[in-house]
């Protein structure tokens, strides 16, 4: 039920954008990406985003995804309301929800992120944050940093480091994730392709080994941005922590 639910919304909040952007409703750009991992518990992913102006200098980030999963799927909600008081400026709240299917697996995040344009074409993406778990109260908090450059008008590669720290009397574990990507348009248009690395792993007295997964799919974008920079990433660290069956 929740795979179908946010898989359709999120095509249907794709689809309704050129219905809706002209109406005063503040939608001002939207993209859906579809795509697929080389793990062997993972399958397919869906996701949505779409950008609301508020006012000139303020606005919301809406996310929907889904990953498929062999041991049962992660949706995740992720909405950032945020103000851009310059250009090249642009920071705010942020607020995740996921659930995982097949299990009982519900749990949380809030935190604050900020991206700045440090060069032209070039900007610098910090986060940081604290979750929860409701199901077995696993609790942690948890940093990151992104950067995105437009290499070239239609290529833009992004890197993203995330650290979350879980300090459990059963668990005690700090959760490392590294990403490399790469996102290219066909013909300047609105489909792209995307491509990226991931390599996780854990420290401390519950350590796993690293892993690296590869991604890759298709975009297709309408509209912009807000403030004309890159979409905020909201991190997932549980993300790791189900994949390997650990908590």
């Amino acid at each position: 039920m929740l795979r179908s639910s946010l898989v359709a919304a999120s095509i249907a909040t794709f689809t309704a954008l050129p219905l809706y952007a002209d109406t005063g409703l503040g939608i001002i750009g939207a993209e859906l990406r579809l795509g697929f991992s080389d793990q062997q518990l993972e399958g397919g992913y869906v996701g949505g985003t779409v950008d609301v102006a508020i006012t000139d200098n303020h606005g919301m980030q809406f996310d929907l995804q889904y990953e498929e999963r062999s041991t049962g799927g992660i949706g995740r909600l992720n909405t950032i309301l945020y103000m851009n008081p310059r250009d090249g400026q642009k920071y705010g709240l942020s607020l995740m929800l996921a659930d995982k299917n097949d299990v009982s697996s519900t749990y949380g995040q809030i935190g604050v992120a900020g991206m700045f344009e440090v060069a032209q074409d070039m900007n610098i993406e910090l986060r940081a944050g604290g979750g929860l778990s409701s199901d077995n109260d696993l609790d942690w908090i948890t940093g990151g940093i992104g950067l995105h450059w437009k290499v070239a008008p239609s290529t833009r590669l992004y890197s993203q480091y995330d650290i979350a720290e879980f300090d459990e009397e059963t668990f005690k574990a700090t959760a490392h994730e590294v990403s490399l990507g790469l996102q290219t348009q066909i013909k300047n248009g609105p489909v792209s392709f995307f491509a990226e690395a991931t390599r996780d792993w854990l420290a401390g007295p519950d350590a796993a080994d690293a892993k690296t997964t590869l991604r890759a799919g298709v975009s297709i974008a309408l509209g912009r941005t807000g403030n004309n920079q890159p979409s905020f990433r909201v991190s997932d660290p549980m993300r790791q922590i189900l994949r390997r069956g650990l908590y």
